[in-house]
């Protein structure tokens, strides 16, 4: 089954930037089924939040978290990911930004969306 060129998301962030919050929210993203499938993504920060952050995808269904991109810098903005870090595995998943190398301290992460078999 053929798959659109772009499917986008609105992002839902668990990270509100006031002064209270150091973190990061991801604004935008938009997965584009290619082969391999990517996602384009964009997030706001303030001069309080972390210099550099890890991006991950998270299997909604199994809860397992495959590091996307490991080292990313907090003043770009801006970043892709492609799924190759999925291991062949299809499913929910959402984008999920976190405290540097650490998937348990969330900035914010994605709505759900689908990997199919037919992506990889």
């Amino acid at each position: 089954m053929a798959h659109l060129a772009n499917e986008i998301n609105e992002a839902s962030s668990n990270a509100g930037l006031d002064r209270r919050n150091d973190g990061i929210a991801l604004t935008e993203y938009n997965v584009v089924y290619n082969h391999p499938p990517y996602i384009n993504y964009k997030w706001s920060s303030h001069r309080r939040s972390p210099e550099k952050f890890t991006v991950w995808l998270r299997n909604v269904k199994t809860q397992e978290h495959y590091k996307a991109e490991a080292t990313v810098w907090t003043r770009d903005g801006h970043g892709r990911v492609k799924t190759t870090s999925l291991p062949r595995k299809t499913g929910e998943y959402q984008l999920v930004l976190t405290k540097y190398n650490s998937y348990n301290d969330e900035y914010a992460r994605s709505s759900p969306f689908w990997i199919y078999s037919g992506d990889f």
